[in-house]
């Protein structure tokens, strides 16, 4: 294997840090740009699972800068939404000032996936901001403010059904000068996403006014639409994201939060990453122990894999990374280390054997070329295999164990070579990197030996 010289080493070694230093902060790290932000490639990747426990939707904010307050306010009412209609184990979340996250579970036995979807969706029919006024029949609709809602029941008596809108001593104001100052026996009011003529006539209460309906569903809608119309935070209808997650990606408790996603608090994911890193630490600390400072190269080539499967992933916005697709993530990296180490091991071989140290790294990766080239290349053609018939996260787990054996060809035939020529550019740097003992009669070139006997 030839060595650079000094000078080309130094230049590729400055150029290939500032790469890998760019790569990995617009990678990882979050900036922020005046009013423009930049969330970094890993914080767009989706996250999903195969264990279908539960529904996420995730929608943009409209309103320009909203308050903390605001946004809280609705982050409330979103979620009294769900558990008035039954639904325990909901989390919602503010993503920044940008999106509002929903994520609840569904099971068989209680709320289906159609039912948990069709709830989440109705979040964007029903949700926009309190209009001042209203108009219908040429008539302009006199608003009871969001702010003076109480709440808003739906319940059954006498098998006949009912929708009661209670206000606070706000309210009961606005209500009572609306009918004192009725022009005839009714009134229209507009309450979110509700809109309706009223009878005066008898109003024992300005407190509340109650609806009846045969159909039950139809007065939860209304129900939902009258809450969600209420939000002081306008969400856009038109553009959001609802999948599949598990269950226990939620933090099991109904909650609401500003600047938070409970996914960056899953219990399943901080498992998963915990696992992914403790096999990253102990094979850098067992190459550390068993070939020295080859550990360096290898946490070298794992922070620029890191950065090249995040920008990959972000290249096909359809994978989500689930459970599965973590599994095989795992084991992708094994797969890329093994032969990693298989390399580092022959070279120890070939150097035991009496061969120079350039001979023992061009023996070794003569070796090792045909089984990491054979296999990765059989491995990467059964991912595509799999990807072509299968579906949902099994198909994002097959893309992430593709992305894996490319990734293993590219650092195990290109990249640890490449990194190898530049450490042993600079002299005994070379023996350091895989622990062995520098000797007269065979770790130098004949030129070399030469001098040293002279």
């Amino acid at each position: 294997m030839k060595k650079f010289n000094k000078s080309t080493a130094t230049v590729l070694s400055v150029v290939l840090s500032i790469i890998l230093l760019v790569g990995v902060i617009f990678s990882f790290v979050p900036m922020k740009f005046g009013t423009k932000s930049w969330k970094s490639f890993a914080g767009t990747i989706g996250m999903s699972s195969d264990i279908t426990g539960g529904l996420y939707g995730e929608f943009n904010i409209k309103t320009e800068n909203p308050s903390d307050d605001d946004i809280v306010s609705s982050l409330n009412k979103i979620k009294d939404v769900f558990e008035q209609d039954g639904y325990k184990n909901v989390n919602v979340y503010a993503i920044g000032k940008e999106k509002i996250r929903i994520e609840t579970g569904y099971s068989k036995s209680s709320r289906t996936y159609a039912e948990t979807y069709n709830k989440i969706a109705s979040v964007a029919v029903g949700a926009f901001s309190l209009r001042t006024t209203y108009e219908v029949e040429e008539k302009t609709i006199s608003v009871i403010g969001s702010e003076a809602v109480k709440s808003v029941k739906v319940y059954t008596n006498n098998e006949t059904n009912y929708l009661t809108v209670k206000f606070n001593k706000v309210g009961e104001a606005q209500y009572k000068y609306l009918c004192d100052n009725a022009e005839s026996g009714s009134i229209y009011i507009a309450l979110g996403d509700y809109a309706q003529q009223i009878s005066i006539a008898g109003l024992a209460s300005y407190s509340e006014f109650t609806l009846s309906d045969a159909n039950y569903d139809s007065l939860i809608e209304l129900k939902d639409n009258i809450i969600l119309g209420c939000m002081k935070v306008e969400l856009d209808a038109a553009s959001y994201d609802i999948n599949t997650m598990s269950a226990s990606l939620t933090t099991g408790e109904s909650s609401s939060s500003p600047e938070f996603a409970s996914y960056a608090r899953s219990t399943v994911l901080v498992v998963m990453l915990s696992a992914l890193l403790t096999v990253v630490v102990l094979l850098i600390a067992y190459l550390a122990v068993r070939f020295g400072f080859y550990a360096l190269v290898t946490f070298i080539t794992l922070v620029t894999n890191a950065t090249l499967f995040v920008i990959i992933l972000n290249l096909i916005p359809s994978v989500e990374l689930g459970l599965s697709s973590f599994v095989v993530l795992i084991i992708g990296i094994s797969i890329i280390y093994t032969y990693a180490y298989q390399f580092a091991g022959n070279v120890k071989k070939e150097y035991a054997e009496g061969k120079s140290l350039s001979a023992s790294l061009e023996s070794a990766y003569k070796k090792s070329f045909a089984s990491v080239l054979i296999s990765n290349l059989m491995l990467f053609a059964g991912s595509l295999l799999l990807i072509a018939f299968s579906f949902g996260e099994i198909t994002s787990a097959a893309i992430v164990f593709a992305i894996c054996a490319f990734l293993s060809l590219f650092t195990n035939l290109a990249l640890i070579p490449f990194i190898v020529k530049i450490c042993i550019s600079y002299g005994n740097f070379g023996f350091k990197l895989f622990m062995l003992k520098k000797r007269l009669d065979f770790s130098m070139g004949s030129e070399d030996a030469d001098k040293e006997a002279e």
